[in-house]
């Protein structure tokens, strides 16, 4: 994602990360799959991908436009899958910020993401939770 990062504290809820275009390739799936122990049999006899693929994609994209914190975790993500995934399909990555938690011993930030084909039918969605780490110096 181009462009300058967005402050996390600036991620209110209802915040809405810009729509992201992915697609992927056999060259990225390959990678991926070789980075994740996953066999690309499946994928060279049928061109079905992973739909972990596509949302590890679409995550790296989204955090590229942001800037945490050093510190911050991932701690939990939720995923709905509704149907498959092709190479080279066309896919719309959709993210909010659905609830943000800031106290004086937790940093919580929760985004909603939903991905869609270029046919606009629901691939997948994801609910994922970080803890945002702290600047010492606040």
């Amino acid at each position: 994602m181009a462009g300058r990062k967005i402050d996390y504290s600036s991620l209110d809820v209802g915040f809405e990360f810009p729509p992201m275009n992915l697609v992927i390739t056999e060259d990225w799936y390959e990678a991926y799959a070789e980075a994740v122990g996953e066999d690309i049999g499946l994928c060279r006899k049928t061109g079905l991908v992973s739909p972990m693929a596509m949302l590890a994609l679409a995550m790296a994209e989204m955090s590229r436009s942001a800037s945490v914190p050093e510190g911050s975790i991932h701690v939990s993500q939720t995923l709905e899958f509704h149907q498959a995934l092709r190479l080279n399909d066309i896919v719309t990555a959709t993210a909010a910020v659905t609830q943000k938690i800031q106290s004086r011993k937790v940093n919580l930030l929760t985004v909603s993401l939903r991905l869609s084909n270029q046919k606009n039918e629901q691939i997948a969605c994801a609910e994922t939770e970080f803890v945002l780490g702290y600047s010492h110096g606040a």
